[in-house]
C-alpha cells in the first residue's frame, strides 16, 4: 500500500470505516464533528496504531487553536473538494437542527477563507456526509482500508463508533477537557465546559 499523503484520503478513510452498525461507509454528522474527529485521530489514534507506516505526517491537517477549539481550514476545503468531485455526498433529509457551535465555526471559516471559496452553508453545514459509490470505489481501489491490519481496523471502527454516537456537545467537551492548549482562544470554552 502506498502511504496516504493528503488529508482528503484521511477523510474518505474515516467515512469508509464502519461505525456503530458495523457496516462500512456509515455517514458522519456535520463538518464540526468531522474536524474534531480528524484532530482526535491525529492526536490519539495514529500513533498508537503505528499508522505512520501507512499515513505520511504531512497528510494530517495543521490544527491551530482558534475561536472554536482545534481548527484546520483545510478540512472544510477538502470536504468541499470531495463533494464537488462526487466522492462524498451530503444527505439532506437526515439533518437535525444546526448546533450553534457548527454555525459559528463555519461562519468563522467562511469569513477568513479565500476569495475562491465557493461554499454554500445551507448545503453542507450540519448535514450528514457519506461516501458515494465513486468514493467507495476509490477507497477500495487504493486499498486504503483493506491494507490495514485487523487490529487497526478494529480500533478505527471503535473510534468512529464513539465519535458518531456521542452528541456534538460531548465530543467538544472531550476535546476541550483533554486538549486545553487548543482551546485557549476559544470563544465558547466556558459554554462547553459548564
Amino acid at each position: 500500500m502506498a502511504k496516504i499523503k493528503n488529508s482528503k484520503d484521511l477523510i474518505v478513510l474515516l467515512l469508509y470505516a464502519p461505525g456503530p452498525s458495523g457496516k462500512v461507509c456509515e455517514p458522519i454528522q456535520g463538518q464540526t464533528r468531522l474536524m474534531k474527529m480528524l484532530f482526535l485521530f491525529k492526536e490519539e489514534i495514529a500513533g498508537k496504531l503505528n499508522l505512520n507506516e501507512v499515513i505520511d505526517d504531512a497528510a494530517f491537517p495543521k490544527f491551530e487553536p482558534l475561536d472554536y477549539g482545534p481548527y484546520a481550514g483545510q478540512v472544510y476545503a477538502d470536504l468541499e473538494f470531495l463533494v464537488n468531485y462526487q466522492f462524498v455526498e451530503i444527505l439532506k433529509d437526515s439533518a437535525p437542527e444546526l448546533t450553534e457551535e457548527e454555525r459559528q465555526e463555519f461562519d468563522y471559516w467562511t469569513a477568513t477563507g479565500g476569495e475562491d471559496d465557493d461554499l454554500d452553508p445551507t448545503r453542507s453545514v450540519g448535514r450528514e456526509f457519506c461516501l458515494t459509490k465513486r468514493g467507495r470505489a476509490f477507497v477500495e481501489k487504493m486499498r486504503l482500508w483493506d491494507d490495514l491490519s485487523a487490529a487497526q481496523m478494529k480500533v478505527l471502527q471503535e473510534f468512529k463508533t464513539r465519535c458518531v454516537s456521542a452528541s456534538l456537545r460531548s465530543l467538544l467537551r472531550y476535546v476541550y477537557t483533554n486538549y486545553e492548549n487548543m482551546t485557549k482562544k476559544s470563544l465558547i470554552r466556558h459554554e462547553i465546559l459548564d
